[in-house]
């Protein structure tokens, strides 16, 4: 019976030890700011047991505490756990409860100030005529009447600030129209001008009717007209360098295909031949989409490139000679169908068919079609095949293992190494990150774009250019 009595206290301790130890992880994943939130909202909810009717003072001293709250949980870093909910539920349940507090003493006052007034003067009798013409003592009013009547229900500024913060503002994908960038731009605008005089008047009303406190206005002021403004300027600027960035990104292309003749078979092929040619026709036609949503940006924000134009019309001739080189590269494709084709050893693919350009110092050094063509300075000189053959003036030179060595001329001149590193003489020589930055002589210095995991043709462009014909 002993022994029995003994493992039920032990049970039983070793469960409260169990809570006991739960409620200080649970204390040591929230913040200081949830908990002062916490403990402000406990406040809150004690003081309103003991509120007595009329008790002004007490109550704008639980409405100052509650609004402390609310600045905690804005600034809390413990938004993510199940306390912060329930927390921010409560704080609008206290919320409520102080408006309809407000609203019954109102009411009561209104009552008191009715049931007060005298009867009309035809039926008073002399006596009192004559007591209703002296004012009531002023004993007669009770502190409940003289106290309620500067109850002002408060006011609620923190909603002012959601549509000012970063994940409410309005989104704009990066295929928009023109039409779709403007009805954002206006709208973005708005909160910078209109929208925001709007409501910082809002906010003086409120402080002005004694519905908000001084402190609590300062503070949504400074939050809508400052700090957000911030990221909505970020976020207007982003949007314009991004438009900026796809033009820029054609300019080049555009003006391979401007300095391509008609009677160049070969080069039209290259750049209107089978699945090229929609392509191309796609990223010329969104370059030119871009440039008429960064107008309408100029139009709504301001400034703009002034440079812009003539970019645009070399992106205009690009196209119009793309449609121009479209046949003549349909000719090319049926040359290139009934030629004789040379038979290759079979092997297994493991480069990728990507079309990438290769950045270095901030200008396009190389590019590779999909089809593994190697260009330089619009020059066609080599082929990295899917299966890793480096042709070069139609002859086979060179390979890409799949284990990563590299060959040429019958000989093994380096490595790619699985983890990016780039050897060449048994020395390492460069590396390509897992993102597609290129390094050389120990610092990041190029890219390759797109990356998406292919990066074995670039290294070759990178480390062993000078294999290629200049």
């Amino acid at each position: 019976m002993a022994n029995t009595i003994l493992n039920t206290c032990c049970c039983f301790m070793f469960q409260v030890a169990l809570l006991y130890n739960m409620a200080v992880d649970q204390a040591q994943a929230m913040d200081a700011d949830l908990n002062l939130a916490t403990r402000a909202l406990n406040d809150v909810s004690k003081g309103l047991e003991r509120l007595r009717p009329g008790d002004v003072s007490n109550y704008n001293r639980l409405s100052a505490k509650l609004n402390k709250a609310a600045k905690y949980l804005e600034s809390t870093t413990s938004k993510s756990l199940p306390e912060f909910t329930a927390a921010v539920k409560r704080w609008g349940e206290l919320q409520t409860r102080m408006a309809d507090i407000a609203k019954a003493w109102n009411a009561s006052q209104q009552q008191a100030q009715a049931a007060s007034r005298p009867p009309p003067v035809g039926r008073q009798t002399p006596a009192q005529s004559q007591a209703a013409s002296r004012p009531p003592p002023a004993a007669r009013r009770t502190p409940v009447q003289s106290q309620a009547a500067a109850v002002v229900e408060p006011v609620d500024l923190d909603p002012l600030m959601t549509k000012y913060q970063r994940s409410e503002l309005p989104k704009l994908a990066e295929s928009a129209s023109p039409e779709q960038a403007r009805v954002w731009a206006e709208h973005m605008k708005a909160l910078q001008t209109t929208q925001l005089q709007s409501d910082l008047a809002s906010i003086d009303s409120a402080l002005a009717s004694g519905a908000a406190s001084q402190p609590d206005a300062d503070r949504v002021r400074r939050w809508i007209s400052e700090m957000f403004q911030d990221n909505i300027k970020q976020t207007i600027q982003q949007r314009i360098q991004l438009n900026q960035g796809i033009i820029e990104s054609m300019l080049y292309s555009s003006d391979l295909i401007n300095a391509v003749k008609l009677d160049d078979r070969n080069g039209a092929y290259r750049f209107a031949g089978d699945d090229k040619l929609e392509n191309n026709r796609m990223r010329l036609d969104n370059a030119l989409r871009a440039g008429a949503v960064a107008a309408v940006f100029d139009e709504v924000f301001g400034g703009g490139d002034p440079a812009r134009a003539a970019k645009l019309q070399r992106i205009e001739s690009a196209r119009a000679r793309l449609d121009e080189l479209a046949p003549v590269a349909s000719e090319q494709a049926g040359i290139f169908a009934n030629a004789a084709k040379k038979q290759r050893p079979v092997s297994k693919d493991f480069l990728a068919p990507i079309a990438q350009e290769f950045w270095l110092n901030g200008s396009v050094t190389a590019e590779s079609e999909a089809d593994g063509s190697i260009w330089i300075e619009a020059n066609d000189v080599a082929d990295i095949t899917h299966n890793g053959e480096i042709w070069i003036e139609s002859n086979e030179r060179g390979s890409i293992e799949p284990n990563g060595d590299v060959w040429f001329d019958g000989n093994q001149v380096g490595s790619l190494e699985p983890n990016g590193e780039v050897w060449r003489g048994g020395n390492q020589v460069g590396l390509i990150e897992q993102n597609g930055t290129v390094w050389m002589d120990g610092s990041p210095a190029g890219e390759i774009v797109p990356f998406q995991g292919e990066w074995k043709r670039a290294a070759i462009l990178y480390y062993f250019r000078d294999f290629f014909p200049r």
